[in-house]
């Protein structure tokens, strides 16, 4: 009896290091559980670094596209300013019709700022070829090199894009 026992001790003492050796080799349950919980914190990392690039691309072209529409828009309004000013460019200040024309001037020239639309500064400026379009060159001792004399045609700037060139006439 005692032979069987060592032979059962000796049985038991070989499963329970076959045991052991099992649960080195297996992660345990427990550390199963820590490798999913880690992979699915990386996951959500990397689904919310995602959505946030998402949202921020989206957000750009969004913006991108409601300036570029504004631009468009102005785009397409700038002959009629330039008509209402030749128009009034000659014409009696004092005579009702002209005040009507110069009032709707006005109210575009207001529409423009409200919308962010700024002219761009031409005569007594100094020629900058990103915001002026040089059409002559005169000979005027009283300017100063490359200062602009005449403006023939007014410029308009949104936000840093030109909408269009000012058109100018510079000393030389």
């Amino acid at each position: 009896m005692d032979e069987n026992k060592e032979v059962l001790d000796g049985e038991l003492v070989e499963e329970n290091e076959e045991a052991a050796e099992q649960e080195q080799q297996e992660p345990s349950e427990l550390e199963q559980m820590q490798a999913l919980n880690a992979a699915l914190i990386n996951k959500l990392q990397q689904v919310t670094a995602d959505y946030e690039n998402f949202r921020n691309r989206n957000e750009k072209e969004k913006t991108h596209m409601y300036d570029r529409g504004i631009m468009n828009f102005a785009e397409a309004l700038l002959p009629i300013i330039d008509n209402f000013a030749l128009a009034t460019k000659n014409a009696d200040p004092n005579d009702g019709f002209v005040k009507g024309v110069l009032m709707i001037q006005n109210q575009l020239a207001h529409m423009f700022e409200a919308i962010g639309m700024k002219s761009i500064p031409a005569v007594g400026e100094t020629f900058d070829i990103n915001l002026h379009s040089a059409v002559s060159h005169v000979k005027d001792d009283t300017k100063g090199e490359q200062e602009i004399v005449e403006e023939l045609q007014k410029g308009y700037i949104y936000k840093d894009a030109v909408v269009r060139h000012a058109v100018v006439v510079v000393a030389n």
